[in-house]
């Protein structure tokens, strides 16, 4: 997979402190593999290899040495989330978070395929997770807990830029701040021994968003 890269985009005024939430966001994760051409990469993925999976689902959703298969792409990037691989399981977050490659937009569930992701040692999963506090995507806006997480996606090796202006932005919260750097150690702690798929939300459609009040219902066959 490539690089990560990040997307700004700005948050609704609400006040003058949440003006200038930080809400970039990490579209790739981690990835990769070792395979020696794409007969080889496409042979272990078939053999069920999630690493292999993954990173022919990215190829196949962007067309990258391949004809490109959205469809496809989605559902290996899925099988290979639902066998714990981590990189895998952010893609799937960035889809929802946006609603790209024919599949629904829905923040919230994003949110737990970013949890699998970080469970799984992806930091730019814990910066989209500080990001969406921030910015109340899936969930409702706490900069506290965003600073929290945005310390460790920092800790981890991610731009420390967003870390930087949030802190600026919420100064004149000290008591925020002392949380966010409690939150920090917390998660860390919670994160401890986790794995990537315990923290996947129940198997549903991905292209279909899911009411978290609602349960989830197996689409009904065609007579």
């Amino acid at each position: 997979m490539t690089p990560a890269a990040l997307l700004a985009a700005k948050a609704p005024k609400e006040s003058k402190e949440k003006e200038s939430a930080p809400v970039l966001m990490s579209r790739t994760g981690g990835g990769g593999g070792g395979w020696a051409d794409l007969k080889e990469l496409q042979q272990a993925a078939t053999k069920g290899n999630p690493k292999a999976e993954a990173q022919l689902g990215e190829m196949l959703l962007r067309g990258d040495g391949i004809a490109q298969d959205q469809t496809k792409g989605v559902a290996l990037l899925e099988k290979a989330a639902r066998a714990g691989n981590s990189a895998a399981a952010f893609r799937i977050g960035m889809l929802l978070a946006h609603g790209e490659s024919g599949v629904a937009k829905d923040p919230a569930r994003a949110m737990a395929y970013f949890q699998a992701g970080a469970a799984g040692g992806e930091p730019e999963a814990f910066f989209n997770i500080g990001a969406a506090y921030a910015s109340a995507r899936g969930v409702k806006r706490n900069y506290a807990e965003a600073l929290g997480w945005l310390i460790v996606a920092r800790q981890k090796g991610t731009d420390a830029s967003a870390e930087q202006s949030l802190r600026t932005q919420i100064k004149s919260r000290a008591d925020w701040i002392a949380t966010g750097e409690r939150r920090a150690k917390e998660i860390e702690a919670e994160f401890a021994g986790k794995k990537a798929v315990d923290f996947l939300p129940p198997v549903a459609p991905l292209d279909v968003a899911v009411d978290p009040l609602r349960p989830v219902l197996p689409k009904a066959e065609k007579s």
